[in-house]
């Protein structure tokens, strides 16, 4: 399988007590604080945890700012697979920039009302949850991001046409904002990182598969 080479010769270590905080977005802040979590941040273990995507913001950020962290052992050379490159061509194109925000959008009109239930406005509530289904055919348009964020997509799309018009309990809602913000930080995740969200779905008895389909696995038909 063909790789793609990353030279990092031009790394080189500036302040060892900070550390670089780096997403598929961008990078966030650079921060000295021992509290890291593992999973966002440059350590001293080295680049091989990052995307392509990520690894190339990092030497960005020395001529913007001062206080990064780069590890002494820090290869010379990155070697990537064909899978790791693959997200590199969609990432900041016009499918991921719409996807991010509707997905920001998404998640925040879930937040708003969960807020209008806790304060007994279902009406508001209401309101802001058809709001978010308005916004799944667009997100559905963006699904060459991954196989992963097309069947999370569309297992949404399910959850909600499960519910039958009847409004989501504060639970289901939570869920909905949590697989919503899953692919803000992921969206181009595999299949089978998105069948992990369908479980989540599942979870708070969420429907993510179509009608159709459940409707066929009932009736015991089988394909011949």
């Amino acid at each position: 399988m063909a790789t793609g080479v990353v030279t990092a010769s031009t790394v080189t270590p500036i302040d060892e007590g900070a550390w670089v905080r780096v997403s598929r977005d961008a990078v966030t802040s650079v921060e000295g604080s021992p509290e890291r979590p593992a999973a966002d941040y440059l350590t001293k273990k080295g680049v091989h945890s990052l995307t392509f995507a990520e690894f190339v913001a990092v030497p960005e950020v020395i001529g913007r700012r001062q206080g990064v962290l780069y590890p002494k052992e820090l290869p010379q050379t990155v070697k990537l697979s064909q899978r790791d490159l693959y997200p590199v061509r969609h990432a900041f194109s016009p499918e991921h920039i719409t996807a991010l925000r509707l997905l920001r959008l998404a998640a925040g009109r879930i937040q708003k009302a969960i807020r209008a239930l806790n304060e007994g406005d279902e009406m508001a509530a209401d309101s802001e949850v058809q709001r978010v289904q308005v916004l799944l055919p667009e997100l559905f348009c963006c699904r060459a991001l991954g196989d992963g964020f097309g069947s999370v997509v569309n297992a949404l799309m399910s959850a909600f046409e499960s519910l039958r018009g009847n409004m989501p309990s504060i639970s289901q809602l939570k869920a909905l904002f949590r697989v919503f913000e899953f692919l803000r930080e992921q969206p181009f995740l595999s299949a089978d990182d998105g069948d992990q969200q369908l479980e989540q779905l599942e979870a708070v008895e969420l429907n993510p598969y179509p009608a159709e389909f459940v409707e066929f696995l009932s009736s015991g038909e089988s394909v011949r």
